[in-house]
């Protein structure tokens, strides 16, 4: 394991191991841990339905502005297209950059963090001390007659598949029955029915192609939402070629992801997707656009009646402080 996987799942191995001891259930605490990573993104859901409304909402004039150069051709204007749009959104306090990449961010963290973890569950999640990885590790790569070096990653897997037949191999001062009883114990709960959570769907398409299908689906649940959900709200905006490639982009990503990382990693995603899409149709449904939009307007209302009182205020300040003036 790299030096960065290393950092990166050792937090996540310790949140597994902990959940994994409180649960007796493997998947249940990737159900826990992926609820726990949607409730963060909570917040910043609820910013990106606002600024899609925002948007939605500016949407019109950005319009006018390609209608005033509809009859222009050239590079010249669509730099004017995108000067004045830019300054409209400037004047309106909107950024596209608001919309955020941190949901795709975060996955890919946690992810990662997993993906290191389901890969050393012995080290990362059972946290077994130096010592007794040592012991297995020796008799393991002795007994099958292996180079540790080239198994990489995977060699904590391999051990854990082999355990069972090297048992009585390992010196029992130091894999005691605790130890032996902690493994046997993992390696039941990395196995729901005939799918196990550490192996790699593409290497075993037969028992595990349900991964990567339902990875795919599951996305493809959220994505179609919202296409449907852009092309009612903005024609136009539909119309974009690239809002194709976006609706399919995020199913093929999950399917890819889904089978070539461990199956316990697949179930994560499949369990994120199916929350994501969720949390997606309860926001929709609880900030619709127009509601969004009416809110934003009376905001701004009273934002603009503030200033324009502060500004009153200060006029007035002056004069009175012009007329002392005029009288001393």
């Amino acid at each position: 394991m790299t030096a960065f996987y290393d950092w990166i799942a050792t937090p996540f191995g310790w949140i597994l191991g902990v959940l994994y001891s409180l649960t007796d259930n493997y998947l249940l605490s990737l159900l826990i841990i992926t609820v726990f990573v949607r409730l963060i993104l909570v917040p910043s859901a609820i910013t990106q339905q606002k600024n899609s409304a925002k948007q939605m909402r500016l949407q019109a004039k950005v319009n006018k502005i390609k209608a005033k150069y509809a009859g222009v051709q050239g590079r010249e204007a669509q730099q004017k297209i995108q000067q004045e749009t830019q300054e409209l959104y400037s004047r309106e306090g909107f950024s596209a950059s608001q919309m955020g990449c941190l949901p795709m961010a975060l996955n890919l963290i946690v992810m990662m963090g997993l993906y290191g973890a389901i890969y050393a569950p012995l080290s990362k999640v059972l946290r077994l001390g130096d010592t007794v990885m040592e012991e297995l590790k020796t008799v393991y790569a002795a007994a099958m007659n292996v180079d540790l070096a080239k198994q990489g990653t995977r060699y904590e897997l391999n051990l854990l598949h082999e355990f069972a037949n090297l048992s009585d191999k390992f010196n029992s001062d130091i894999v005691t029955d605790t130890v032996r009883g902690k493994i046997t114990d993992l390696t039941n709960g990395l196995t729901i029915g005939k799918i196990d959570l550490t192996q790699i769907p593409k290497e075993n398409v037969k028992q595990l192609i349900i991964i990567p299908i339902l990875a795919g689906v599951s996305a493809l649940l959220t994505s179609l939402f919202m296409y449907m959900k852009q092309r009612k709200q903005n024609p136009e905006m539909a119309k974009n070629p690239t809002m194709g490639c976006m609706t399919f982009m995020s199913p093929v990503i999950s399917v890819v992801f889904a089978i070539t990382l461990p199956a316990g990693i697949g179930c994560y995603w499949i369990i994120s997707n199916i929350l994501s899409f969720i949390q997606t149709v309860a926001l929709s449904a609880a900030l619709k656009p127009e509601k969004v939009i009416a809110s934003q307007m009376i905001d701004e209302t009273v934002e603009r009646r503030s200033r324009e009182e502060s500004v009153k205020k200060r006029v007035a300040l002056m004069a009175a402080q012009q007329e002392q003036q005029d009288n001393d």
